[in-house]
């Protein structure tokens, strides 16, 4: 679990985060599949030829790349850390 969970908690509010954490392994687990679906089918899209027709491609690019960084982060936030 990352310490911004409980940053400026106190200690009681700190231990309630870390059990319902802790208890809820297996919401976690089925969200990050599921934001790894979104990353994946979005990548999909972003590669797709038709987007090249259009004179904002650029920008569309840059906007997907930070919707990959959130999920990302989002990801990084609610899965088990790696040992």
């Amino acid at each position: 679990m990352k310490k911004s969970w409980t940053k400026g908690l106190t200690q009681d509010a700190a231990k309630d985060i870390e059990r319902d954490y802790g208890s809820a392994a297996n919401f976690r687990e089925r969200m990050c599949a599921i934001l790894q679906d979104k990353i994946e089918s979005s990548l999909k899209a972003g590669r797709s030829k038709d987007g090249y027709e259009s004179p904002n491609w650029a920008y569309s690019q840059a906007d997907l790349c930070g919707y990959h960084r959130a999920l990302d982060e989002v990801i990084s936030l609610i899965e088990n850390e790696k040992q």
